[in-house]
C-alpha cells in the first residue's frame, strides 16, 4: 500500500492527502486545484512550474525538467513531472502561473431578439384538463391531448414511454400543467403549474472560455449572461493537445467531455439562480464552439481532427438530449450542435457570421476570428469561402515565455510615448505576465524603436536588451516590470502572424476579391487587439484594413442566441454550412514560400 503524504499548496492553503508515486500536478488536481497545463502535462511549456520546500521527498528531476530549469535551484520543479516519494510538502505557485477563473468578456451581448422557436409551451388548467371527455373512456394522456387540441388548435404526439410513466401519479389529475412541445410537436415534458414562458441558454464553448446566454424564449430578451473558463485546460492550451491528450491517455475523452458538461452546468445553476427561473423552464439549448469542442462537448473521439486530412465524425447539426450530454435540465430538452465546415472550421465562425448576418449583406464582409485558431470566413453577394490558420496559441499568451489569459496583472496594452516603452495592465495591477492583445502592441512597440529588426532578430545595442555572450540579443524587459520577451517568444509570434496573414491573402485572391468593405475582428481575443499595431507587425494585410473595421467581441454567442430564439436560423446555419467554399491553404500552390516571406516584418516606412 503506498505511503500516505501530506502536502500544503499555496497561495491556496489547501491542504491534501496523498498516495506517494503520483505528481504534483495529479496530487492538486485529486483536490480541485488547477494547474496551468499549456502542454497537456508533457513537461514542454513550463507553466506548471513550482517550488517546494523540500526537494528531496520528490524524485529526481525529469530530463524535460533539466532542460526548462536548468538555470533554477532545486527547490524549482514542473508539477507535470516531479514524483511525490513522501511528505510532508509544501508547495507554492508563482504569482504569474497562478491559475484563476477571472474572465474578461464573453458576456456583453445585450437587447432583444426575434422570436420564433423551435419549442411551444402550452399551460393547462386542471379544470380544462378534468372536463375534456369521458373519464372512464378517456386516458389522461389523452385527455392531455384533446386539451390542447381544444384550447391552442394544435395536435400534439407523445413518444416517451419515460414521459407516460409521470402521468401514472393520481396527483396529475388534480393540478395545472404546462406541456412543452418540440417543432415536429412532439411532448418533451409535461411540468407541473402555468408557465407560459420558457428560457433556453445558448453555450460558446471556446478552447479557453465557456460563455452562456439565459434567454427568454418569449420576448426574446437576454436575462443573464455568464462565462468561466474551460476547465479543460488541464489538457491543454491548444486543440491538439487535447486531441492528442484523448488519443494518449485512457479515459481522457470522457473526463473531458464531463469537464465540459460540469462547467456547463455550473453555468446553468448561475445562471437559474441569478434570476430566480427554475430548472424546468429551460426548453432548448444551442452550442456553438470550434470543431474539437464541439465533439468533446458531444463525448465524440476528435482523433481524425489531429491527423490529415483532418476530418471531422459530423458536419450537420446534431440535436441530442441534456440526458445524452449529461446537463442539469429536463432530459428530453434538446441541445441544437452548430454543423461544422472542417476540421478547424465549426459552428462558432457560422455563428459569427450569423450574429452578423454577413451572408446577406451587400458589402464584401471579412470576418477574422483569432484565438487558439485563426478561422477566417468572406462573404461577397450571397458567396462563402472560408479558411482556418494554424496561428496557435501564442497571441492569446499561451507559448510566450511570460504568456499568461487576460486576467488581473496581465499586461495588455503596450505603446510608445516619448520614446520610451509604456504599458498597462488589466485592473492596474502589478504587471506579473502578458495575454494576447499585449503580445502584438510589444511587438509593434519593439520594431517602432528598432528593438526589433525586421528578420525579427533583437538590436543588441538597444536599452533593454539582454544579449548572450556572443553578442547576439535574447530577450528585452518591458520597462518597470520583470515581464520579458525573448527571441523565441518573436518567434512564436512571427509563425503566427506570417498563417493570418498569408491566409487572408490567398482566401481574397480564390474568391477574386479586391476590396473588402467590412472586416470584423471577433472572438474574446480577436475584437479587443488593436487593429492598427497589427497591421503594423505584419499580422493583417493593409488593404483589409482600409474601409470598415469593427470590432464585435461576442459575435459567435450572438448567432448561437439568435438560432435558439428562432428555428428559422436554425436552417438557415445548416444552409450556410453546406454552402461554403472551404479553401485547404496548405494545399495551395505556393504557400509554403508566402508563409516564409511573412514571417518578416514590414518596413517601417509602409505608411
Amino acid at each position: 500500500m503506498s505511503e500516505s503524504c501530506n502536502i500544503i499548496f499555496d497561495p491556496f492553503g489547501r491542504r491534501v492527502t496523498v498516495p506517494a508515486g503520483i505528481t504534483l500536478f495529479q496530487a492538486a488536481l485529486s483536490k480541485g486545484i488547477l494547474l496551468r497545463s499549456d502542454c497537456g502535462e508533457k513537461g514542454l511549456c513550463g507553466k506548471c512550474r513550482v517550488i517546494v520546500d523540500h526537494p528531496d521527498h520528490l524524485a529526481p528531476r525529469t530530463e524535460q525538467e533539466g532542460k526548462l530549469l536548468k538555470k533554477r535551484g532545486s527547490e524549482h520543479r514542473l508539477a507535470c513531472q516531479a514524483r511525490i516519494l513522501k511528505g510532508p510538502l509544501r508547495v507554492t505557485v508563482p504569482e504569474n502561473l497562478v491559475v484563476g477563473n477571472e474572465v474578461f468578456g464573453k458576456t456583453g451581448i445585450q437587447g432583444k431578439f426575434r422570436t420564433n422557436p423551435a419549442i411551444r409551451r402550452f399551460p393547462l388548467p386542471a379544470d380544462q384538463i378534468k372536463s375534456v371527455g369521458d373519464p372512464t373512456v378517456l386516458s389522461l394522456e389523452e385527455k392531455i391531448r384533446r386539451a390542447v387540441e381544444t384550447r391552442f388548435s394544435e395536435t400534439i404526439h407523445f413518444t416517451d414511454a419515460g414521459l407516460l410513466a409521470t402521468l401514472s401519479d393520481p396527483s396529475v389529475y388534480t393540478r395545472d400543467l404546462t406541456v412543452v412541445v418540440q417543432e415536429d410537436n412532439r411532448v418533451t415534458a409535461i411540468n407541473p403549474g402555468l408557465h407560459p414562458a420558457g428560457t433556453g441558454i445558448a453555450f460558446d464553448i471556446g478552447t479557453t472560455t465557456i460563455a452562456a446566454y439565459l434567454c427568454d424564449m418569449t420576448d426574446g430578451t437576454i436575462l443573464t449572461a455568464k462565462a468561466m473558463v474551460n476547465p479543460q485546460r488541464r489538457y491543454g492550451e491548444d486543440v491538439i493537445s487535447r486531441i492528442s491528450a484523448v488519443s494518449e491517455t485512457p479515459g481522457a475523452l470522457v473526463a473531458q467531455q464531463r469537464l465540459a458538461a460540469g462547467a456547463m452546468n455550473h453555468l446553468i445553476d448561475t445562471c437559474l439562480e441569478e434570476t430566480g427561473r427554475k430548472r424546468e423552464s429551460i426548453d432548448r439549448f444551442t452550442v456553438v464552439g470550434n470543431p474539437t469542442m464541439e465533439h468533446l462537448v458531444c463525448g465524440l473521439n476528435p482523433h481524425t481532427l489531429g491527423l490529415s486530412p483532418y476530418l471531422p465524425v459530423f458536419q450537420d447539426a446534431l440535436v441530442p438530449t441534456c440526458k445524452d450530454l449529461g446537463l442539469h435540465a429536463g432530459d428530453n430538452v434538446p441541445v441544437f450542435i452548430f454543423p461544422v465546415i472542417s476540421g478547424f472550421l465549426g459552428g462558432d465562425i457560422l455563428a459569427a457570421c450569423l450574429g452578423d448576418l454577413s451572408h446577406t449583406r451587400k458589402e464584401t464582409t471579412l470576418i477574422i476570428d483569432i484565438g487558439t485558431n485563426g478561422e477566417l470566413m468572406l462573404c461577397k453577394e450571397g458567396r462563402i469561402w472560408a479558411t482556418s490558420c494554424a496561428t496557435g496559441p501564442a497571441l492569446e499568451g499561451a507559448q510566450i515565455s511570460s504568456g499568461m489569459r487576460a486576467a488581473t496583472g496581465a499586461v495588455s496594452r503596450v505603446w510608445v510615448e516619448n520614446g520610451t516603452i509604456a504599458h498597462e495592465t488589466i485592473n492596474q495591477a502589478p504587471a506579473i505576465g502578458i495575454c494576447g492583445t499585449g503580445v502584438i502592441d510589444i511587438l509593434a512597440a519593439m520594431r517602432r524603436t528598432g528593438i526589433i529588426q525586421e528578420d525579427g532578430k533583437f538590436d543588441p545595442d538597444k536599452p533593454g536588451v539582454f544579449s548572450d555572450d556572443k553578442g547576439t540579443g535574447r530577450a528585452f524587459t518591458l520597462p518597470g516590470t520583470d515581464v520579458g520577451f525573448i527571441l523565441k517568444d518573436v518567434r512564436q509570434v512571427q509563425l503566427a502572424k506570417a498563417a493570418l496573414f498569408v491566409g487572408i491573402q490567398i482566401m481574397l485572391q480564390k474568391a477574386g476579391v479586391t476590396r473588402v468593405d467590412r472586416t470584423i475582428l471577433t472572438g474574446a481575443f480577436g475584437a479587443k487587439f488593436d487593429w492598427e499595431n497589427a497591421r503594423d507587425i505584419g499580422m493583417l494585410p493593409p488593404m483589409v484594413c482600409e474601409n470598415d473595421m469593427i470590432a464585435a467581441e461576442n459575435l459567435a454567442g450572438t448567432g448561437a442566441v439568435m438560432a435558439l430564439l428562432d428555428k428559422d436560423f436554425e436552417t438557415e446555419v445548416r444552409t450556410m454550412a453546406r454552402q461554403v467554399s472551404f479553401i485547404d491553404l496548405a494545399s495551395e500552390s505556393g504557400f509554403v514560400e508566402r508563409f516564409s516571406a511573412a514571417t518578416r516584418f514590414p518596413s517601417l516606412d509602409l505608411h
